[in-house]
C-alpha cells in the first residue's frame, strides 16, 4: 500500500514538473515560444523575455521614481510632464504599422511608452489634493482603464496570429494555442 502512494505522488510529481516545464517560459515571456512571435521577445543567456514587459515597466518605474525624488512643489511645472507623457504614450500606434516588426523600432517604442506611462502616472499621483491611500486607488484606476485597450489589442494580435498558423495543423508542434 505505501509503494503505491509513494509511486502515485511521484507519478503526481512529475505531471506537476512537466506542466510547469510546459508553461515556465510563459512566465517571463507570455509569449509562445513560437518562430511568429520572434520579434515580440529577446534571448538574454537562456531567457527569453517580453520586450513590452521587460523594457516598458522598467523604463515606466525609473520614471516614476526618478520624477518623485527631483520634483520640488516650488519649481516644478508638473504640465510639460503630462504632455511628454502624452506624446511618448502615443508611440502605441505604430502598432497599427508593420514598422514595430523591427525589433530595434519596437524596443524603442517600448521604452517610450514605458517612459510616457510613467510620466503620466506620475503626474496624477502629484496633482491629485487627497490623502495618499486615495491617490493610489486613484492611480490604479487610471492604470486598469489605460491598461484595457492594450489588452484587447493583445489579445486580437495574438487570436489571429495563432489563427492563421498553419504549424497548429501540425499535431503536437504547437506549442501553445491562442485562438481562444
Amino acid at each position: 500500500m505505501k509503494k503505491e502512494k509513494k509511486d502515485k505522488i511521484r507519478e503526481i510529481w512529475a505531471d506537476i514538473q512537466q506542466g510547469f516545464k510546459a508553461v515556465a517560459p510563459m512566465l517571463l515571456s507570455h509569449h509562445p515560444p513560437c518562430e511568429r512571435y520572434e520579434n515580440h521577445t529577446i534571448n538574454i543567456g537562456k531567457f527569453r523575455l517580453c520586450i513590452g514587459c521587460f523594457i516598458g515597466y522598467p523604463s515606466a518605474l525609473l520614471t516614476i521614481i526618478l520624477t518623485k525624488i527631483l520634483y520640488d512643489h516650488k519649481s516644478f511645472n508638473l504640465i510639460p510632464i503630462l504632455i511628454i507623457g502624452i506624446i511618448f504614450s502615443l508611440a502605441q500606434l505604430l502598432s497599427l504599422t508593420s514598422i514595430t516588426e523591427k525589433k530595434s523600432v519596437k524596443i524603442i517604442q517600448k521604452f517610450l511608452m514605458g517612459t510616457g506611462s510613467g510620466f503620466i502616472i506620475i503626474f496624477l499621483y502629484l496633482t491629485i489634493n487627497l490623502p495618499e491611500i486615495f491617490k493610489l486607488i486613484v492611480v490604479f484606476i487610471c492604470i486598469s482603464i489605460l491598461i484595457i485597450p492594450i489588452g484587447i489589442l493583445h489579445y486580437r494580435t495574438s487570436s489571429r496570429t495563432c489563427e492563421n498558423c498553419e504549424i497548429k495543423e501540425i499535431s503536437g508542434k504547437c506549442p501553445i494555442d491562442y485562438s481562444f
